[in-house]
C-alpha cells in the first residue's frame, strides 16, 4: 500500500463501498483492533475520523438536513456529549455538529441514539453528493422568493444515502435558495439553484455552476437536473489524478460552453440560457438579533455564538429555555451562528436578554 493513501483511493473504493462500512465500524468497536489505513478511508463516508496515530480517540461528524435541530435532537446530543465525547459539541460553519474525544467501543451506542433522535452521519464526507446547502431562514423570511424546504428535501432523498452517487470521483455539493442571490456559504458551491422570476412573474431558477449562471429551468426541472449534472461528473471526472478529481477541475477543462452542451444533450428539456427575468430589489438584511417571521405571531432571534465549541452545560440551559418559552427549532448557520427559528413574538425580547446572558448573543 502506498503511504500516498489519496492514490489508491479508486482502489480502496473498488474493494468495498464507503457505505458498507457500518458493520466494519461495529467490528472494530467490539474487538478493539486498530483500524487499517484503507478502512479510515471508508469510515469518512460516516463521518467518523482518527484523532491520533495511535487511535485513542475519534471525532464524529454529523451533518444535519437543512442546518436544523429540534429540541429533542440538542438534548440527546447533549447527552451523548456528557456520556462519550468530552462534554462540548462544535457548532461547524458546514451546518455540522462535531463530537469530539470518542472512544471506538463507545460508537455502537452513539449510532443508536443518533437514529432514534433521526440523525445519520452517512454521505458526511468521501466522494459522494453531501447534504444540499439552504439558507438558514429558508420558509420564514418576508424577502424570500419562494420556500424551498420540499425541494432540498427531495434532493437530499435523491442523494443521500443512495449507492448510485456514492463512488463520485471527489465530492460534489449542491445549494439550493429562494433567494436570487444565493445563499452567502462563505464557498462557491459547485451547483446552485437559485430562485428568482420571469416576466410573467413566475418562479424560476438560475442554473448556477461554480459562480456561473450557465441558464434558468422551473422548479419542476431542478431535481432532474442535478442529477443529471452529478451522473456526468460520476462518467467523465478524473480518477486517475487526484488533484484533478474535482468538479471544479472538470469544469474548467471542458469549459462552461462545453459543460452546458452536454448537460442538455442528458435530459429532454432545454435549459434557457437567455431569459427575460425581473430583477428581485428587496435587499436581504442581517439575520442577527430579533426578526419577525412571516408566520403569524412568531419571530427568529439570530444568535452570534463567540466559540463555535459548546459547552454542553450551556445547550442544556438553551434547552431549557426554548421549552421556557415556547420554542423547538434551531439552525446553525453557514458562520456558525444559530438562529432560533419559531418564537412567540410576544416572547422574543425576553427570551433574547436570556440568551445573551449564556453567550448566546443576539445584540451584536
Amino acid at each position: 500500500m502506498s503511504n500516498n493513501l489519496a492514490l489508491n483511493i479508486e482502489k480502496i473504493k473498488k474493494e468495498k463501498s464507503g457505505i458498507d462500512v457500518l458493520a466494519d465500524i461495529y467490528f472494530y468497536a467490539v474487538f478493539g483492533e486498530k483500524m487499517s489505513l484503507e478502512d479510515l478511508e471508508r469510515f469518512k463516508w460516516y463521518g467518523l475520523y482518527a484523532q491520533d496515530e495511535q487511535q485513542n480517540y475519534f471525532k464524529l461528524r454529523i451533518p444535519l438536513f437543512m442546518g436544523e435541530l429540534n429540541l429533542i435532537q440538542l438534548k440527546t446530543l447533549s447527552l451523548i456529549s456528557k456520556k462519550y465525547s468530552n462534554e462540548t459539541l462544535i457548532f461547524s460553519d458546514e451546518q455540522k455538529i462535531e463530537l469530539t474525544n470518542l472512544k471506538v467501543f463507545d460508537l455502537p451506542e452513539i449510532f443508536k441514539l443518533l437514529q432514534e433522535i433521526k440523525l445519520n452521519t452517512y454521505f458526511e464526507a468521501g466522494h459522494t453528493v453531501r447534504r444540499v446547502l439552504t439558507c438558514p431562514v429558508n420558509g420564514i423570511d418576508h424577502t424570500q422568493l419562494l420556500d424551498v424546504e420540499p425541494l432540498a428535501n427531495k434532493l437530499n432523498e435523491t442523494f443521500i444515502g443512495n449507492k448510485n452517487f456514492e463512488n463520485l470521483p471527489n465530492k460534489l455539493q449542491i445549494a439550493i435558495s429562494g433567494y436570487e442571490e444565493g445563499c452567502d456559504v462563505r464557498f462557491t458551491p459547485d451547483v446552485s439553484f437559485n430562485a428568482t422570476k420571469d416576466e410573467k412573474d413566475k418562479i424560476i431558477f438560475a442554473v448556477k455552476i461554480l459562480d456561473k449562471i450557465i441558464g434558468y429551468i422551473t422548479p419542476a426541472q431542478v431535481i432532474n437536473t442535478a442529477k443529471a449534472i452529478a451522473n456526468i461528473y460520476k462518467d467523465f471526472g478524473d480518477r486517475e489524478n487526484p488533484k484533478r478529481s474535482t468538479f471544479e477541475y472538470l469544469v474548467n477543462n471542458w469549459g462552461f460552453n462545453k459543460f452546458s452542451d452536454i448537460l442538455n444533450s442528458t435530459i429532454n428539456y432545454k435549459i434557457q440560457r437567455n431569459i427575460n427575468k425581473i430583477e428581485n430589489i428587496v435587499p436581504r438584511k442581517p439575520r442577527l438579533g430579533i426578526n419577525k417571521s412571516k408566520i403569524e405571531g412568531e419571530s427568529y432571534i439570530g444568535c452570534r455564538i463567540g466559540s463555535s465549541t459548546i459547552k454542553s452545560t450551556n445547550i442544556d440551559t438553551l434547552s431549557s429555555l426554548l421549552e421556557k418559552y415556547e420554542a423547538s427549532r434551531v439552525k446553525i448557520t453557514h458562520k456558525g451562528n444559530i438562529i432560533i427559528l419559531d418564537v412567540p413574538t410576544s416572547s422574543a425580547e425576553n427570551l433574547a436578554k436570556e440568551l445573551e446572558k449564556i453567550n448566546f448573543n443576539p445584540f451584536i
